[in-house]
């Protein structure tokens, strides 16, 4: 039987390891410890699965796709507070990212440990009177072979103090947990999900207030973790109403967003509307299709564009 564990709960730290590197580009990096914040390169190495990895439900499930966005945010996070130049901005937030699987090979998480190595170059950019960007292209290797690849650009933005934590919502219906591929409800953010005449989807966005993986003051990481997970539940719960796939069995090949600056604020996307894809055969034989999805926030203004695809792992 398979344990689930809530987005929030933390399992022991003795059992996760994570080191991140700085790779010297030249002599000098190297001597004096120096880090380029034009073009830098870093190395991620961990133990999978995470014990404390705030979204793993349990053994089963596919490698969720924050894990990339989650280590390549971490990343950044340490360029930033090693390169003087990016510690001196605001906060930086995501304002575009793409993770793409790679093979046909997708390792599960189970109780057997495996290496994880993400390679990762780091670009900043400091144009005048414009804000400043951190861009990150990273590839994902498990046991020494190529899982994923991933793109995060990150933004300067000056965010206003927030006056406290999102009032509760109380939404009528949620999706039972597997058919987003979930298996704790804390873990079920969308709410209300219906379909109009023409199969397109519309939902609400309401994690649980309590759940602290979903929370900006809680944590930096909220409003991606929102995204990535609102977005990937829509897309399989969808792909299943209109298609026919096994919610259990959705596997995203490919994550695309690009989220309006808009996004740093507190108010977080509120709603999202689906269009899907025809399905299609990948190159392994696999049914496949691609989940179009515009978020907005809740005074109807726009949060991002977001582009799922789906293989049905069999």
């Amino acid at each position: 039987m398979t344990t689930a564990a809530a987005l929030s709960r933390q399992r022991p730290a003795a059992a996760r390891f994570r080191r991140i590197t700085h790779i010297p580009a030249a002599a000098e990096e190297f001597l004096f410890g120096a880090v380029s914040p034009s073009d830098c390169r870093f190395t991620l190495t961990d133990q999978l699965p995470c014990a404390e990895l705030p979204y793993e439900e349990g053994a089963g499930l596919p490698l969720d796709l924050h894990y990339v966005t989650e280590a390549m945010h971490s990343i950044c996070e340490l360029a930033a507070s090693r390169v003087p130049r990016f510690a001196a901005l605001g906060q930086l937030a995501v304002a575009r990212a793409v993770v793409t699987v790679e093979g046909g090979e997708f390792w599960r998480c189970t109780t057997q440990r495996r290496h994880a190595v993400m390679e990762s170059r780091l670009r900043g950019a400091f144009p005048p009177a414009e804000p400043a960007t951190l861009q990150c292209d990273a590839t994902l290797l498990v046991q020494g072979k190529p899982y994923a690849s991933g793109f995060l650009l990150l933004r300067e933005a000056a965010v206003p103090e927030s006056t406290g934590k999102p009032p509760r919502r109380l939404p009528s219906r949620r999706p039972v947990p597997a058919q987003v591929a979930r298996c704790d409800p804390r873990n079920v953010v969308l709410a209300d999900p219906r379909f109009d005449s023409h199969g397109v989807m519309l939902a609400d966005i309401a994690p649980d207030p309590a759940n602290t993986a979903f929370d900006p003051v809680a944590t930096s990481r909220a409003r991606i973790t929102i995204t990535v997970e609102a977005t990937r539940q829509a897309a399989v719960l969808a792909a299943a109403e209109l298609h026919g796939f096994s919610a259990a069995h959705c596997i995203p090949t490919r994550w695309s967003a690009e989220l309006p600056e808009t996004q740093v604020f507190p108010d977080m996307p509120a709603r999202c509307r689906v269009v899907a894809g025809p399905v299609v055969r990948d190159a392994l034989g696999r049914p496949e299709t691609t989940m179009s999805i515009v978020l907005s926030s809740s005074d109807g203004g726009p949060a991002g564009a977001v582009t799922v695809t789906l293989a049905q792992d069999c």
